[in-house]
């Protein structure tokens, strides 16, 4: 497990400190150093660099500050779409005026640089974490999605309500149940903001989101699902199938359609798993198909150029042709509502 370690450091620190390579230079006058990271996931030590940011901005600042949107999902262990988000926070006093982060170089990678984002609205429910302040998740998610792009903003939502839902795929009553009872507080949230000139889009997003959602890769490809069709559409959707209940990802039951992401580990992390889950994937598929049910798969890769896979989507589910109704075109980034 990964631990961290923090310096305050000035111009009089020890040189054996301030000169190591193995300490992380945040910020001036806030350094870290990481232990057991030798075989961390370079996703792992950005999310550690990306919270260091947050430790090192508290320090360096004589404000009061509550850390907002991406910035406070962050705290929570919640993820969102960004890999190396902005520095968000609202500051009591007056706004910061204060330079990007450097990019921090680490033995297996380097984390980008990063702005400081002021908000002007003052959180209204705030929590401890650790040292540091955040909004609430709810607040979080609504912020993100007054004021992101819609994949961000849907994204996050859908990682919200998974998280507080405590969402159980062999639970799915109950977890449905909770799940939207969190939609109904983003909603009551949202309301709050009707003079705000994104409302609309938040408000679309709030709807179309799915506690269901097991990771940020599924929301994003249930975010290109429901920019093109309005239909029903299920997350951990249970089929039966003989003695066997198989579940969805992502289904379309009245096309009788699956789309199931495939994520970076879908198949274990050896060759021994990688060779039984694909066994157990190939009867799974066949059985399915026997069934009536079409299955489109999707690759991490796909999220790289999510226009095109969005067309290669619409195309599979028949769709190319037909009119998107305003619901769909509202999550879709408005210079590229076309196809």
């Amino acid at each position: 497990m990964m631990t961290i370690e923090s310096f305050r450091t000035h111009r009089h620190s020890r040189a054996n400190i301030v000169d190591d390579p193995s300490v992380l230079t945040i910020r001036r006058g806030y350094r870290i150093r990481l232990h057991s990271d030798g075989t961390a996931a370079p996703w792992e030590v950005w999310r550690i660099i990306n919270i260091a940011r947050l430790h090192a901005l508290d320090y360096q600042t004589k404000q009061h500050l509550v850390f907002t949107g991406n910035s406070a999902l962050l705290l929570y262990g919640i993820p969102t779409w960004s890999a190396n988000p902005d520095v968000e926070v609202w500051p009591s006093e007056a706004r910061l005026r204060i330079t990007p982060f450097r990019p921090v170089h680490h033995t297996l990678t380097t984390v980008p640089s990063a702005k400081v984002v002021c908000r002007a609205v003052k959180p209204r429910s705030v929590n401890q974490i650790d040292t540091l302040e955040a909004e609430s998740p709810i607040e979080a998610a609504v912020r993100l999605a007054l004021n992101e792009e819609p994949l961000e903003a849907f994204s996050a939502t859908c990682m919200v309500m998974h998280s507080l839902s405590h969402f159980d795929r062999f639970s799915l009553d109950e977890s449905r149940e909770r799940s939207e009872r969190v939609r109904e507080k983003m909603l009551q949230e949202l309301a709050k903001h009707t003079t705000h000139h994104g409302v609309q889009r938040a408000l679309a997003v709030v709807n179309a989101a799915d506690g269901g959602c097991d990771n940020i890769f599924e929301a994003a490809i249930l975010w290109v699902v429901k920019t093109l069709y309005c239909g029903n559409v299920v997350t951990q959707y249970p089929i039966v199938v003989g003695p066997h209940t198989y579940f969805g990802d992502i289904v379309l039951p009245d096309l009788k359609i699956i789309i199931e992401p495939d994520g970076r580990t879908k198949f274990g992390d050896n060759e021994q798993d990688v060779r039984d889950n694909t066994g157990k994937w190939l009867r799974r598929q066949h059985e399915l198909v026997n069934n009536g049910w079409h299955v489109i798969r999707s690759q991490w890769q796909d999220t790289k150029d999510l226009a095109r896979f969005r067309t290669s989507l619409a195309s599979q589910l028949g769709i190319e042709h037909l009119k998107l109704p305003q619901e769909c075109l509202r999550l879709w980034p408005a210079k590229s509502a076309r196809r």
